[in-house]
């Protein structure tokens, strides 16, 4: 893990929803992977429109995990808290299979911004993911 700036109690409740993040999406479920996410959350992936509030989140993960087994891990390489705010940057590494189809791979870098809530638990705001691949040759 990288740098780390903060609270230890703060720094440690991150690393819980980030950890429930990675295993749930590993394990493929939706429900548990939208509930790390504000309710006004937003989800940014690469080349699509943001996904904004856990509805959109929700119906999106759903699409994902619907098609595709998931192998997914992150490399943190910051995080910081400032107040009820708090981001973290790193890269991740992502294996997709599914039935019918070719399995896909990724690396790429991420952008996660974290909220603490009135009960003093921790959640992702917004969430933002791109790839190092070059763009495909036009």
């Amino acid at each position: 893990m990288g740098e780390r700036y903060g609270r230890d109690t703060d720094l440690a409740a991150i690393d819980k929803v980030r950890d429930d993040h990675v295993a749930a999406l590993n394990a493929g479920n939706a429900e548990d992977w939208v509930a790390q996410f504000a309710e006004d959350g937003v989800q940014m992936p690469p080349n699509a429109p943001a996904n904004i509030g856990k509805a959109m989140i929700g119906a999106w993960s759903r699409g994902l995990l619907g098609q595709f087994q998931v192998a997914f891990g992150l490399t943190v390489d910051e995080v910081r808290v400032v107040g009820d705010w708090a981001f973290e940057r790193g890269g991740y590494a992502i294996h997709l299979a599914s039935d019918g189809g070719p399995a896909m791979d990724d690396a790429g870098k991420y952008i996660t911004i974290y909220r603490k809530e009135d009960g003093g638990g921790w959640q992702m705001a917004r969430d933002i993911w791109n790839s190092d691949a070059p763009p495909p040759q036009v």
